[in-house]
């Protein structure tokens, strides 16, 4: 936009941006015209666009934190309040790959079952 009170939108029949004056446009308008938009814009309620890069499934880096939150809570892992893009796929990684039981610990477990036959 510029230092400009308007300017022409890129279709050229829906008139000019106004400085200022709101305007609503959906979101698969957004996604289209994404970087189309300079700096001098203003988006408010973009929920951003998902992209699978290895198109697998799993949530990856081009997830949204919204998407993210919604397959961690499809695996029955809710984070709870605020969390990182980066932490919910510290989550994802876990549901992944549950850690495995310390050698020690998975011992002391095989005892106590051993230990109920004989009572």
């Amino acid at each position: 936009m510029g230092p400009f009170y308007a300017c022409i939108k890129r279709d050229k029949a829906a008139g000019e941006w106004i400085r200022g004056v709101p305007e609503e446009v959906s979101q698969e308008w957004l996604n289209t015209n994404r970087r189309e938009l300079s700096g001098n814009f203003l988006v408010e309620g973009d929920e951003g666009v998902t992209t699978d890069e290895l198109n697998d499934g799993i949530p990856d880096k081009g997830w949204t934190i919204k998407d993210i939150r919604a397959w961690l809570k499809e695996h029955d892992a809710n984070p709870s309040g605020y969390a990182t893009k980066t932490s919910l796929l510290k989550s994802v990684d876990k549901v992944l790959n549950p850690p495995e039981p310390e050698p020690e610990q998975a011992a002391e477990e095989q005892a106590i079952e051993e230990n109920k036959g004989d009572e």
